[in-house]
């Protein structure tokens, strides 16, 4: 009896693990424990330390994030049958009821909104609000139109940093925040067209859907993520010589960032074998702009 009811067991935990995945890749997490580090980045700033209500801010941010990936998959589901990066994603395969994950994006997204509302106020939560449109409303059908989703796709990535800054009792049009903001919706162009070249221009099988590939040659989508580069490299010194960063050596780390950067995708670009070296050096280029940023409030007098 016992061996057979540990058997069933087993079973239906090995059979649990696989469907477990399914849900959890739903939630693009690495991607939104950026965002949520980036509105705790935004909260240090204005606080200029980092508090209890940075991590619960952090939190509600990342349910947020969470809310809108799934639903966002929900909305491309269709969409991303087309391309060979995102055919084997759960919902074109039909790993997940739609319900289900209908079910899951509404209580991350009430869950987030309500956190931001409860514990920092209104403001706050019209700008989790703000980019949840930004991305699920305007980006997400956009893209499947008009190049021009790339706009907006920028614009939600700029208001986590708000979303913490305003938390924190800041004013929105303060014009610290917006150089903050002005480096995280630089950095979403490169970002982009890195995807795109690691990718082979990541053209989809429907001819219908809009692609810079179709207007641009590589070399020359080459160059645009090169000149997108510097130019977040050089919103980056802009930051880091405006005297948000309290220790010399944080200010000299973010000075290295933002050289290192450049000359590392510019080597990239060209040698077809390094390009996941490119995508991973602006990755860890933006984590380090957020470390530096939060880190150096303790070395406050």
């Amino acid at each position: 009896m016992n061996g057979s009811r540990t058997g069933v067991s087993e079973t239906a935990v090995q059979g649990a693990a696989p469907m477990l995945k399914h849900y959890m890749e739903l939630l693009k997490f690495h991607l939104c424990a950026y965002i949520a580090l980036s509105a705790v980045f935004g909260h240090v700033m204005a606080n200029r330390k980092i508090s209890k209500e940075s991590f619960f801010l952090g939190l509600c941010v990342f349910l947020l994030a969470c809310g809108s990936a799934v639903l966002n998959n929900i909305q491309d589901r269709e969409f991303d049958s087309f391309f060979e990066r995102t055919c084997n994603r759960t919902l074109p395969r039909k790993k997940v009821p739609i319900r289900h994950a209908a079910g899951m994006a509404i209580m991350l997204i009430l869950g987030g909104l309500s956190g931001l509302f409860s514990a920092f106020g209104l403001i706050p939560a019209l700008a989790g609000a703000a980019a949840l449109i930004s991305y699920n409303g305007l980006y997400t059908p956009l893209k499947k139109r008009s190049l021009l989703a790339i706009l907006p796709g920028s614009l939600c990535g700029m208001l986590p940093p708000l979303i913490g800054w305003t938390a924190a009792g800041g004013h929105p049009l303060d014009s610290r925040i917006l150089l903050l903001m002005l480096v995280f919706g630089l950095w979403q162009i490169p970002h982009f067209f890195i995807i795109l070249i690691k990718n082979g221009g990541a053209s989809p099988n429907n001819q219908s859907f809009p692609s810079f590939s179709k207007i641009f040659s590589e070399t020359e989508i080459k160059l645009q993520a090169l000149i997108w580069t510097s130019l977040y490299s050089l919103s980056i010194l802009l930051f880091a010589m405006n005297g948000f960063l309290n220790a010399p050596a944080f200010v000299s780390m973010s000075f290295i960032n933002a050289m290192v950067i450049i000359a590392l995708v510019a080597a990239a670009m060209f040698k077809k074998s390094t390009l996941p070296s490119a995508f991973a050096a602006i990755n860890l280029s933006m984590l380090l702009f957020i470390g530096a940023g939060i880190f150096s409030t303790f070395w406050l007098a």
